[in-house]
């Protein structure tokens, strides 16, 4: 069997809406020996697994931008709302869809099913990545795939102040450069920086990004099943920060500056009775990857809760402030 037919298999079963995690192992162990054997990049090597550091948040390496294709649903969910994104469009486009990838790693890996899936006809994309290995790696596995046809250009820049050509309107904005927390990567910055430049329709993967501060009761939350209602372990107590696609309306970014910007801030108060049933304070970040395509609660190794304490016994008020910067570490900071 071909590359790409393999490529249009796993898309298949990236788009099926139940999750057989049997298969899905299966399937990701099969797009990793195809990517893997189309790169000549040595992932052992500790070049490869350097940062790149910005005074907006860093770049990973190649080697762990080419280990994130391991978070089984992070990756299937991804690529199925590429699928449904396109599919939403098709219908109202006369000419190919553009997509925009901000941030391909070294396999361009959530738009190989895509372009083994669809001609060049009806989608196109445009690939910006700032690391060189990975860049010159995505054009080596695009070219022996033969998915050249797709690439309307190669943009080996900084995505944050990257500025968009417009002789060709972009259609779906697609970025993950991301960790939990919205910590240390680019993510933030790169969805405002690019924002500005399409217009309000423009769609935009991940739809939705958030961080919650909530109170979790440890236990039931450990215990909870598919079917538990998040409200037996979980409070919400305040948003910390939404990004979807009018966040450049709400927060003015200049990606030029070495201060630190800080985008948000809240002041929570933490009730005794609150903290005697919810007993741990913790940050869990929202994903709403396009539609009804979203990453739950620990589906996900962007979706793990973040433990910021334990209350024990308390009874009185605890009050904090928690904010989110961006700067050369981006990320949340608690004030107690």
């Amino acid at each position: 069997m071909s590359h790409k037919a393999i490529l249009q298999n796993i898309g298949s079963i990236f788009k099926k809406e139940e999750n057989d995690f049997l298969e899905l192992t299966q399937t990701i162990n099969n797009y990793k020996e195809i990517t893997y054997s189309l790169s000549d990049i040595n992932l052992e090597n500790e070049a490869n697994r350097a940062d790149i550091h910005f005074n907006n948040g860093k770049a990973l390496g190649t080697a762990w931008a080419a280990m994130c294709i391991d978070d089984i649903i992070r990756t299937k969910i991804f690529v199925k709302s590429v699928f449904n994104a396109i599919e939403t469009l098709k219908e109202k486009k006369s000419r190919p869809i553009h997509i925009l990838y901000a941030g391909t790693g070294p396999f361009a890996t959530l738009l190989l099913p895509i372009f083994a899936t669809y001609s060049p006809k009806e989608v196109k994309a445009t690939l910006l990545e700032i690391n060189q290995e990975s860049f010159d790696s995505v054009k080596q596995v695009i070219s022996k795939l033969g998915f050249e046809g797709h690439i309307v250009s190669y943009e080996n820049e900084d995505a944050t102040t990257f500025t968009i050509d417009k002789a060709i309107p972009v259609d779906i904005i697609l970025s993950e450069t991301l960790q939990c927390g919205l910590v240390k990567e680019q993510q933030v910055p790169i969805t405002l920086n690019l924002l500005n430049q399409v217009p309000k329709n423009t769609i935009l993967i991940p739809e939705m990004l958030a961080l919650d501060v909530c109170l979790l009761n440890l236990k039931a939350y450990e215990n909870r099943t598919e079917t538990t209602p998040e409200t037996d372990y979980c409070i919400v107590l305040d948003r910390l920060i939404e990004i979807n696609n009018t966040s450049n309306i709400e927060f003015q970014l200049d990606n030029t500056t070495t201060e630190t910007k800080i985008l948000s801030e809240k002041e929570i108060t933490v009730l005794p009775k609150e903290a005697t049933q919810f007993e741990t304070l913790v940050l869990i970040t929202r994903m709403t990857i396009f539609g009804d395509n979203k990453i739950k609660i620990n589906e996900s190794g962007l979706t793990v809760p973040i433990i910021i304490q334990v209350f024990n016994n308390q009874t009185t008020e605890k009050k904090f402030k928690i904010s989110y910067k961006i700067d050369s570490e981006p990320g949340y900071v608690i004030h107690w």
